[in-house]
């Protein structure tokens, strides 16, 4: 239903080449007798005339929490005959179990299983492709590497093939912010209860999770190295394994920037790589765009592989890549300024080293030699970072990074003469260095910015190191006290066109809040400019099939009402009285109601502090309050998850509370401490 005088959408499809069907409440038995709930959209007549099938496995609610994205979605390929499945995770939703963990093998089982179970019902031709984002493109990736054989292809969308270095927790070595983050919204998104609509014995099941629920954080905390838990499930361990078709797409504004290069790098499968200018979100959804027509770049896709027909698909460039240029550093963009480029191999013939050196603040070709080269030191506070943005941004706004200068000036910085003319680089930028610093501990953050004729500093790339991972993420040691080492930071693959007139720089701190932990102690960073390098992936102009895509376009209608609008903050306080520094992330998702009766409220409160004198002060918390409704039926969770720390350890605390109406039925608490391991 749409609100009394609203339109449909004009990129919204409704009419499709197959009527189709909803099945609501399909449930796919298990070896172990368990049973994953699903949701189900095919052409009506898939009985008599069976279609593939194509699922996206996660764990976050079909039944409402993305129920918006699964409606712009499923009912589009299953209107162009598929049957189409959102599958709840085994612990999840309306699913059998407790969700334990990550990425589990036993997650990877049943997903095996439910692919063989689907090739064998009467409306399935026996053919499955699969595809998700973020937790549904790892799994993606990560089944498809079990080579299960009804399954024909998948889509990865912001997923990664090395879940220690590219996923929410160690980046570079260093501890992110999101590590505990993500494991505090775990919580909550874990307590929430199955639908009583779809499922009699719900209190039974809900009473049962709740009370064997995990705090993943104490996982995570675990294994601060590259272990066998973080090698379980990272595909770039054995890329022989993938050889199922594989479509692989995401952002440059995502986090999960990195692993579309490398699968077309390493991967043995039939493949394609899209990225353009997206956050986390599919990129016919996405802000900032500009939008594409994913779905139908999907359906290419899928009728390629799961029906044999010849769609062109394999015919496009291996890597179709959205090339930006300056946009005033504005997160609040809807769309920013660019083109589409192509690549036909990768890596490409057609890049090359380019190696700028660092001297007196500046940034020169190598050969030139006319900087002088210093030492040059830096005592950086440990709130730097105001303008880092999230670390995984889901839309235009203060989670995108913003104007680099404050950040900037508490940096080592170095630029280029304004270019002659347009520079366009694509791939990882390098940062070759010889450093010292005065603690066993400390890490290096390095951005590459563009920085325009009136100074506004907008980042392209940045990557993060910690020196004691200075060797290898397996082994770390501490770092020597004020002797040189000669160290290379690797930046996130990316795409820019530096515009005639701008300025490069390369920026370079030890602090990078609240988007990686601090080191334990103030740290002096000593940078020798003489074997200092800036390697640049610059790519040569060269002729290259136009890369076209059909505007994006999403099935409806959407089954839900809001009934209230959601609101969000994000404010950062610098006290002058005590000296700390406060970030607070408020955000209230509003009241939904759903067609089938269902009202969710949901709200969470994020909150960062640190002096920025002392980096062992560092706290963050986070809480949730999750509400459903139905009828006269009440319900609503309560988490609360805190981390600190000191030199040594860290201190992690959480709390876990349940309601039925009024009466609090489950009240858990965590409170235990991890040791700083090389971090």
């Amino acid at each position: 239903m749409f609100p009394s005088g609203s339109q449909p959408d004009a990129r919204e499809v409704r009419d499709f080449p197959y009527p189709i069907v909803e099945e609501p409440a399909l449930f796919i038995p298990l070896p172990d007798g368990s049973r994953l709930a699903a949701r189900m959209w095919r052409p009506a007549d898939a009985e008599t005339h069976p279609v593939p099938a194509i699922i996206e496995c996660i764990p976050y609610r079909k039944r409402d929490a993305t129920s918006a994205d699964d409606e712009r979605m499923h009912p589009y390929f299953a209107g162009h005959g598929y049957a189409a499945l959102r599958i709840d995770l085994r612990g999840s939703g309306d699913s059998d179990g407790v969700l334990e963990d990550e990425y589990l093998a036993s997650e990877q089982d049943d997903i095996v299983a439910a692919i063989a179970w689907l090739a064998e019902q009467p409306w399935c031709s026996g053919r499955v492709g699969m595809l998700g984002i973020s937790w549904g493109g790892f799994n993606s990736l990560q089944v498809a590497s079990r080579q299960p054989p009804e399954l024909g292809a998948i889509i990865a969308v912001g997923a990664t093939v090395d879940r220690y270095h590219d996923d929410v927790h160690y980046k570079g070595g260093c501890v992110l912010n999101e590590n505990f983050g993500w494991a505090a919204s775990s919580l909550s998104f874990m307590s929430r209860p199955p639908d009583p609509a779809l499922r009699d014995d719900w209190r039974e099941l809900w009473q049962h999770r709740l009370a064997h629920q995990p705090f993943v954080a104490e996982n995570w905390f675990d294994h601060q190295t590259r272990d066998e838990y973080w090698r379980h499930g990272s595909v770039c361990e054995d890329y022989s394994r993938l050889t199922t078709p594989t479509l692989a797409v995401t952002g440059w504004a995502d986090a999960y920037v990195n692993f579309v290069a490398e699968i077309l790098e390493h991967a043995p499968c039939p493949r394609r790589g899209i990225v353009g200018p997206w956050p986390h979100a599919y990129p016919h959804l996405a802000m900032p765009g500009p939008t594409i027509g994913f779905l139908q770049e999907a359906l290419r896709w899928w009728d390629y592989w799961l029906k044999d027909r010849d769609t062109g698909i394999m015919e496009e460039p291996l890597y179709r890549v959205f090339c930006p240029s300056f946009s005033e550093a504005d997160p609040q963009r809807l769309e920013v300024p660019g083109e589409w480029l192509a690549e036909t191999q990768w890596p490409s013939p057609h890049i090359a080293a380019r190696s700028l050196a660092l001297g007196n603040g500046e940034l020169q070709a190598a050969e030139d030699g006319t900087a002088r080269p210093r030492v040059v030191r830096l005592r950086a506070p440990a709130d730097n970072g105001l303008q880092c943005g999230e670390y995984i941004p889901h839309s235009s706004g203060p989670e995108i990074a913003g104007d680099q200068r404050g950040d900037d000036a508490h940096s080592l910085t170095y630029d280029t003469d304004p270019l002659d003319a347009d520079t366009v680089i694509l791939g990882r930028p390098t940062l070759s260095l010889r450093v010292s610093v005065d603690q066993p501990r400390a890490n290096l953050i390095v951005r590459v910015c563009d920085v325009s004729p009136e100074g506004v500093s907008q980042r392209v790339s940045y990557g993060v190191l910690n020196l004691c991972h200075r060797d290898n993420h397996v082994t770390p040691s501490e770092v020597p006290c004020d002797t040189p080492l000669d160290v290379t930071v690797s930046l996130n693959q990316t795409c820019y066109r530096f515009i005639a007139g701008h300025r490069l720089r390369v920026s370079v701190t030890t602090a990078y809040w609240p988007l990686v932990w601090p080191s334990p102690y103030p740290v002096t960073l000593t940078l020798h400019e003489a074997d200092s390098r800036l390697t640049l992936p610059q790519r040569a102009p060269h002729d290259t099939p136009p890369v076209q895509f059909e505007p994006a376009v999403f099935s409806g209608p959407m089954q839900h009402r809001i009934v209230r609008a959601g609101e969000q903050s994000r404010d950062v306080t610098h006290s002058l009285t005590d000296g700390w520094t406060r970030h607070a992330i408020l955000d209230d998702f509003g009241e939904i109601a759903y067609d089938h009766g269902l009202t969710n409220i949901a709200s969470a409160d994020e909150r960062y502090a640190i002096h920025p004198e002392a980096p062992a002060t560092a706290t963050m918390s986070k809480s949730w309050r999750q509400a459903f409704q139905r009828d006269d039926w009440q319900v609503h969770t309560e988490t609360w998850a805190a981390l600190s720390c000191d030199a040594e350890w860290f201190y992690l605390e959480a709390r876990l509370q349940a309601f039925e109406g009024d009466e609090r039925f489950i009240d858990r608490h965590w409170k235990t401490r991890r040791r700083r391991r090389w971090v």
